[in-house]
């Protein structure tokens, strides 16, 4: 008597392919965090009445030592701004960043940054995701994000600065700092060089 082997069928090789894609994906997004909410379209939109949350790191206290100690940044600062999401305050940080390729081979792209939403008090990460910079935060040249909140005057209790932003200024790379008067949530901004 002679045994007949059946072997089972194997899978297509389109569903196989979509079967590995889809694995892919999923453990792609594992680490995923939640979406970058859009920035409001003015500072200070949204705020509930007031610029000064109850406890909060000033930006001229975290600016220098941030980079070095949170995943939130990806390499220099070039902008902040305090948004009011979900009904708490977070610090919205903009930082340049360093592209890499399949073969972690480290690809020349100026424009590449990070974007992160951090708590107020703490500075741990609440969302991060990959953005573009603009011109003016591409250009590394000029004063860093810690030079300009310590010449912008920030000073507790008040004024409190909302925004940082690098912008072109005739033709070279400025900040331009928005500050809120924490007693009357009276907003000045200036332009530093």
């Amino acid at each position: 008597m002679s045994a007949t082997i059946m072997e089972a069928p194997m899978p297509s090789t389109p569903r196989l392919h979509a079967s590995a894609l889809l694995l892919a994906g999923v453990l792609a997004c594992a680490g995923c965090s939640a979406a970058m909410p859009s920035p409001p379209a003015a500072v200070g939109d949204g705020f509930p009445g007031t610029c000064l949350p109850s406890e909060l790191s000033w930006p001229s206290d975290f600016l220098e030592s941030l980079p070095g100690e949170s995943e939130a940044i990806g390499g220099t600062i070039v902008g902040l701004r305090l948004e009011w999401v979900d009904s708490d305050f977070g610090w919205r940080l903009r930082s340049a960043d360093t592209r890499v390729d399949m073969f972690g081979e480290r690809v020349d792209d100026p424009a590449f940054g990070r974007e992160s939403l951090v708590d107020v008090r703490t500075l741990e990460v609440i969302t991060t995701g990959e953005t573009e910079l603009t011109e003016a935060e591409q250009q590394m040249n000029g004063s860093s994000a810690y030079s300009a909140a310590q010449l912008s005057g920030e000073e507790y209790p008040s004024p409190l600065i909302v925004e940082m932003a690098r912008v072109m200024e005739d033709g070279s790379p400025a900040w331009r700092l928005t500050l809120c008067d924490t007693a009357t949530n009276e907003m000045t901004v200036t332009t530093l060089g």
